[in-house]
Protein backbone atom coordinates (compact mmCIF):
# COMPACT_ATOMS: atom_id res chain seq x y z
CA UNK A 1 0.00 0.00 0.00
CA UNK A 2 1.42 3.84 -1.09
CA UNK A 3 0.36 7.35 0.25
CA UNK A 4 -0.98 8.84 -3.32
CA UNK A 5 -2.65 12.01 -3.93
CA UNK A 6 -5.43 13.21 -1.87
CA UNK A 7 -3.50 12.11 1.26
CA UNK A 8 -2.30 14.32 4.10
CA UNK A 9 1.20 12.15 4.09
CA UNK A 10 0.90 13.38 0.42
CA UNK A 11 0.49 16.71 1.25
CA UNK A 12 3.09 16.75 3.54
CA UNK A 13 5.27 15.26 1.02
CA UNK A 14 4.98 18.09 -0.85
CA UNK A 15 5.22 20.76 1.69
CA UNK A 16 8.87 19.19 2.70
CA UNK A 17 9.88 19.46 -1.21
CA UNK A 18 9.31 15.36 -1.77
CA UNK A 19 7.62 14.27 -5.09
CA UNK A 20 5.39 11.29 -4.34
CA UNK A 21 6.31 8.69 -7.07
CA UNK A 22 2.55 7.75 -7.03
CA UNK A 23 0.79 11.02 -7.08
CA UNK A 24 -1.20 9.63 -10.41
CA UNK A 25 -3.22 6.96 -8.21
CA UNK A 26 -5.31 8.07 -5.54
CA UNK A 27 -6.03 7.46 -1.59
CA UNK A 28 -4.20 4.35 -0.18
CA UNK A 29 -3.83 2.16 -3.59
CA UNK A 30 -2.18 -1.33 -3.20
CA UNK A 31 0.34 -1.78 -5.32
CA UNK A 32 2.55 -5.21 -6.44
CA UNK A 33 6.22 -5.24 -6.14
CA UNK A 34 6.66 -4.45 -9.84
CA UNK A 35 4.63 -1.21 -9.49
CA UNK A 36 7.14 0.04 -7.29
CA UNK A 37 9.84 -0.82 -9.39
CA UNK A 38 8.30 0.70 -12.43
CA UNK A 39 7.73 3.85 -10.63
CA UNK A 40 11.31 4.38 -10.34
CA UNK A 41 11.40 6.06 -6.95
CA UNK A 42 14.58 7.74 -6.05
CA UNK A 43 13.64 6.81 -2.24
CA UNK A 44 11.65 4.68 -0.34
CA UNK A 45 10.10 5.78 2.99
CA UNK A 46 8.50 3.40 5.44
CA UNK A 47 6.30 5.25 7.99
CA UNK A 48 7.29 4.26 11.29
CA UNK A 49 3.38 3.88 12.06
CA UNK A 50 0.82 2.04 12.13
CA UNK A 51 3.40 -0.57 10.54
CA UNK A 52 6.32 -1.06 12.79
CA UNK A 53 8.78 -1.84 9.53
CA UNK A 54 12.03 -3.19 10.32
CA UNK A 55 15.23 -3.98 9.13
CA UNK A 56 13.76 -7.24 7.63
CA UNK A 57 11.58 -4.77 5.45
CA UNK A 58 14.40 -2.16 4.24
CA UNK A 59 16.27 -5.45 2.49
CA UNK A 60 12.83 -6.44 1.02
CA UNK A 61 12.29 -2.81 -0.60
CA UNK A 62 15.91 -3.04 -1.33
CA UNK A 63 15.50 -6.39 -3.69
CA UNK A 64 12.69 -4.72 -5.58
CA UNK A 65 14.83 -1.43 -5.63
CA UNK A 66 18.24 -2.05 -5.92
CA UNK A 67 20.50 0.90 -5.32
CA UNK A 68 17.21 3.25 -3.76
CA UNK A 69 17.76 4.67 -0.45
CA UNK A 70 14.96 3.04 1.85
CA UNK A 71 14.53 4.54 5.65
CA UNK A 72 11.91 3.73 8.36
CA UNK A 73 10.43 7.61 9.15
CA UNK A 74 8.65 9.04 11.34
CA UNK A 75 5.46 8.46 11.00
CA UNK A 76 3.79 11.02 13.33
CA UNK A 77 5.41 13.69 11.67
CA UNK A 78 4.31 12.67 8.42
CA UNK A 79 0.66 11.49 9.12
CA UNK A 80 -0.88 13.34 12.12
CA UNK A 81 -2.29 16.90 11.90
CA UNK A 82 -2.18 19.13 15.30
CA UNK A 83 0.59 19.87 17.37
CA UNK A 84 2.87 17.84 16.30
CA UNK A 85 3.23 19.56 13.32
CA UNK A 86 5.61 22.56 14.72
CA UNK A 87 8.09 19.45 14.75
CA UNK A 88 7.82 18.50 10.78
CA UNK A 89 9.93 21.53 8.85
CA UNK A 90 13.06 20.70 10.85
CA UNK A 91 12.66 17.20 10.86
CA UNK A 92 12.09 17.66 6.97
CA UNK A 93 15.37 19.43 6.53
CA UNK A 94 17.24 16.41 7.86
CA UNK A 95 15.13 14.38 5.49
CA UNK A 96 16.26 16.45 2.10
CA UNK A 97 19.74 16.43 3.79
CA UNK A 98 20.55 12.82 3.94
Amino acid sequence: MVAASGTFVDAMLQAAGFSNAFAGLQRYPEIRPEALAAAQPDRIFLSSEPYPFAAKHIREFQKICPGVPVQVVDGELFSWYGSRLQFAPAYFETLQAQ
